[in-house]
C-alpha cells in the first residue's frame, strides 16, 4: 500500500490553491457596492408595497456571497481534501495508517508547505487551522527597510514577522512558515552595499545572514539571501558588513519574503 508522492499531492494542492483564489476574487468582486445595493435600490423607492417584502431578502444577499459558504455549499473543492485525508487513514500491511495526523502529518514529516489559499480552503471546509508551519504567504511582506543615510549610517525600519515558530501556532493568516528572504531596491547608488542581517529562524534562535546589494542594481531588482535551504521567521536588526563596502547615501532597499512557488492549475 503506497502513500502518494510529494510531487502528485503538491500539484493537487496547487490547483485547489488557485481556484479557492479565483472563487475568492469573484466575492470580492461580486460584493462591490457598484450602482448600490438591492437594499439601497428598493428602499429609495420610498414604496411601502416595494420596500416591506424586499427589503430583509435582499439586505441578506447584499451581506452573502462569503466565500466560505460558496466554496463549501456551492462547490465540491471540500473533497480534495476529505478524499485525500481518506488516502492517509487507510492502513498499509503492517497494520498502521499510511499517514499519521492527515494533511498536516504528512507536510510535517516531509518538510513541505501549501499556499495560504489551501489553508483557507481547508478552514472553510474543515472547521479548523492547518498548522502554520506548514503554510506559506501569499502575500508580498515586508520584513524590514534599510536606508544608508548621511555618516554613513543604516537605518533600520522593523516591518512583519511570521511568530515564532511554535509546532501548534494555527494558519489563521497571523502566523506562517519561515520564509527565505529576498532583497528587493527600491534605490540603488553606484557602489556595492555589504549588509549583514540580523534574523530568526525556523526554531525561533537569532542568527546572521550577508548580503551584498550590488551597485546600480535597478528600481525592483531581486537579490536572493542565502538559498532555498535557508528559511527565517523575523528580520530583527542590520548593520554594515565589517571591511565591507557602505554603498550610497541614499540607498534604500526593503528585505521581503521569497515565496516558495507560484500555484496554477
Amino acid at each position: 500500500m503506497s502513500l502518494i508522492d510529494t510531487t502528485t499531492l503538491l500539484k493537487v494542492a496547487d490547483r485547489a490553491a488557485y481556484q479557492y483564489f479565483q472563487f475568492q476574487t469573484a466575492c470580492v468582486l461580486s460584493k462591490q457596492q457598484g450602482n448600490g445595493w438591492y437594499f439601497e435600490t428598493v428602499s429609495e423607492t420610498e414604496d411601502a408595497d416595494v420596500e416591506i417584502p424586499l427589503d430583509s431578502a435582499y439586505n441578506d444577499v447584499d451581506n452573502d456571497l462569503l466565500i466560505g459558504k460558496v466554496v463549501k455549499s456551492g462547490t465540491n473543492l471540500g473533497l480534495i481534501i476529505g478524499a485525500m485525508n481518506a488516502h492517509f487513514n487507510r492502513w498499509d500491511n503492517a497494520g498502521h495508517v499510511l499517514q499519521a495526523g492527515g494533511w498536516d502529518g504528512y507536510l510535517t514529516d516531509k518538510d513541505q508547505r501549501v499556499s495560504y489559499y489551501f489553508s483557507q480552503l481547508f478552514f472553510d471546509t474543515q472547521g479548523f487551522y492547518m498548522l502554520a508551519n506548514n503554510v506559506f504567504s501569499e502575500s508580498e511582506d515586508q520584513f524590514a527597510r534599510l536606508q544608508v543615510t548621511t555618516g554613513p549610517s543604516l537605518t533600520f525600519t522593523d516591518g512583519l514577522n511570521y511568530g515564532n515558530g511554535n509546532a501548534l501556532n494555527p494558519a489563521n493568516g497571523t502566523f506562517y512558515a519561515a520564509t527565505q528572504l529576498k532583497i528587493v531596491v527600491t534605490t540603488m547608488g553606484s557602489v556595492d552595499l555589504d549588509l549583514v542581517l540580523t534574523v530568526k529562524d525556523e526554531s525561533n534562535n537569532l542568527t546572521t545572514l550577508s548580503v551584498t546589494v550590488p551597485g546600480d542594481s535597478v528600481a525592483g531588482a531581486e537579490i536572493a539571501v542565502g538559498d532555498s535551504s535557508k528559511r527565517f521567521l523575523d528580520v530583527t536588526a542590520a548593520h554594515f558588513a565589517t571591511e565591507g563596502s557602505t554603498g550610497t547615501i541614499g540607498d534604500d532597499v526593503k528585505v521581503m519574503n521569497l515565496k516558495e512557488r507560484q500555484i496554477g492549475l
